[in-house]
């Protein structure tokens, strides 16, 4: 199975100077979570516009939480 190179965050001008050292990329992720995650084989090259290779994908699942946890009650008045 040949390496896949992965593009993940990338929304400015950062692309074309990976895209200049690495090459195109096989897939590109808006972000990094599960689903980007899950894509990744263990020899693949994951390139990220910002931050290191050992962070955690993002949660969609807590962050919803943590947004509603966040929202106050609606009131009638407002």
């Amino acid at each position: 199975m040949s390496r896949l190179v992965h593009f993940v965050g990338f929304r400015d001008d950062r692309y074309w100077n990976a895209l200049r050292i690495f090459g195109p990329p096989d897939m590109i992720h808006r972000d990094w979570d599960r689903y980007a995650a899950d894509d990744v084989a263990p020899d693949d090259l994951v390139v990220f516009a910002i931050g290191d290779a050992n962070q955690k994908p993002r949660s969609f699942t807590v962050e919803a939480a943590r947004s509603r946890a966040n929202r106050r009650p609606a009131s009638a008045f407002d």
